[in-house]
């Protein structure tokens, strides 16, 4: 188990400047968004969950709080999971999808917090805490499988990187996914109760 712990931290450390470009990157995009480069990309979005809003109104007529709960804590677990092992495999096809998804993710935050005011990033912070580690671990991963993909054909370690980025994945990432999901599954369901 110590050893387990050793090598986690030394492949986490091993990650470091995949995971310093990630987070830059994604601060870009954030600030970005919140200029609003991206305003017509997004503006859609909104709507889009506006009208998805709407149906949870009608699901929370229809069913107790905790379905409502289960509902939510599988969707968004689902979806995170399935959003980082996308960004550990594509890592694969040269980094573009974990480099788009940064910069898609990060644009969408920043637009938001200028349409809804800065509250978006006090909503994100109770989940966002175990949440956003996970995702930037998954694109700091599917950035370090690019970049091996890119190395010479006798130098090459995919599988060896590939099993060390799953391992971490199943040991790590999805850890902090189930606790976020959790978190903003607990949020989701007071803010429907309690809130007009």
């Amino acid at each position: 188990m110590a050893e387990d712990v050793v090598s986690l931290r030394g492949y986490l450390f091993s990650l470091r400047y995949y995971l310093l470009f990630v987070c830059i990157l994604f601060a870009a995009a954030v600030g970005m968004g919140y200029l609003e480069f991206f305003s017509e990309l997004f503006s859609e979005s909104l709507a889009w969950l506006q009208q998805l809003s709407e149906g949870i109104e009608d699901l929370t007529e229809r069913y107790p709080s905790w379905v409502l709960f289960l509902l939510f804590f599988v969707v968004i677990f689902l979806n995170n999971a399935f959003t980082c092992v996308l960004n550990i495999l594509t890592g694969l096809l040269l980094g573009i999808f974990p480099i788009f998804s940064t910069l898609l993710n990060g644009g969408l935050l920043g637009w938001l917090a200028h349409e809804e005011g800065l509250i978006v990033f006090l909503a994100i912070v109770p989940h966002g805490m175990f949440e956003l580690p996970a995702y930037f671990i998954s694109l700091a991963i599917g950035l370090r499988l690019a970049r091996e993909a890119l190395r010479p054909k006798g130098s090459r370690q995919l599988k060896v990187e590939l099993g060390e980025g799953l391992r971490v994945y199943l040991r790590l990432i999805l850890p902090l996914l189930f606790v976020a999901a959790l978190v903003e599954s607990v949020l989701i369901v007071i803010g429907i109760l309690f809130m007009p």
